[in-house]
């Protein structure tokens, strides 16, 4: 769900086993960064997931990580 936040909506917790959430909307919060992020429940499925995202490369730059943490501080506001 594009429109809760994982404040407000928390998928692993109702039986969920991977979420995947836009980061650009709301968690980044000032429409400047163009991101997303995944969440596994189970230490295989991480690794499985890393090894992955490993192998495809595609990671965020520095900056546009510094914006995603900037955004995610005021988020429980």
């Amino acid at each position: 769900n594009t429109f809760y936040t994982p404040l407000l909506q928390q998928p692993l917790k109702l039986g969920a086993d991977i979420v995947i959430h836009s980061a650009t909307k709301y968690l980044g919060g000032h429409n400047d960064v163009l991101a997303g992020l995944i969440v596994a429940k189970g230490k295989q499925l991480c690794e499985d997931l890393a090894m992955n995202h490993n192998a495809a490369g595609a990671v965020l730059s520095p900056f546009d990580s510094w914006l995603l943490i900037r955004g995610m501080k005021t988020l429980s506001l």
